[in-house]
């Protein structure tokens, strides 16, 4: 089976200045990844995904958590964009940017 591809853009808006010398987090189904700001691209398996992403700063370890729940598809490419809060004690968002389109016979609302 082919693998999904994504592409994580983990940013943050240059005068919250501060954030360039912390690292941030990215957490795929529970797999924590430290990487540094900028564009990330992987090679997923196709299947349900929890994306988290955050960083740490003063006494908080997940300040700005940022969540995302994905099918990928096999062969499709996805983009996702974190952005933190501006205020420290917000969440912040993640989203899909870009998403390849499926036939309507394959595109089902999640159940919850």
């Amino acid at each position: 089976m082919q693998p999904a591809f994504v592409e994580f853009d983990l940013g943050f808006f240059p005068l919250m200045w501060i954030l360039y010398f912390i690292t941030p987090a990215l957490s795929i189904n529970g797999m924590v990844h430290r990487l540094p700001w900028g564009k990330h691209p992987m090679q997923l398996a196709p299947g349900g995904y929890n994306f988290q992403a955050w960083y740490p700063y003063l006494f908080s370890s997940q300040t700005s958590l940022g969540q995302l729940y994905l099918d990928l598809h096999p062969g499709c490419s996805y983009k996702i964009k974190y952005r933190p809060a501006w205020i420290v004690l917000l969440g912040g968002s993640m989203k899909l940017t870009e998403q390849p389109m499926l036939p309507s016979a394959t595109a089902q609302p999640r159940p919850y």
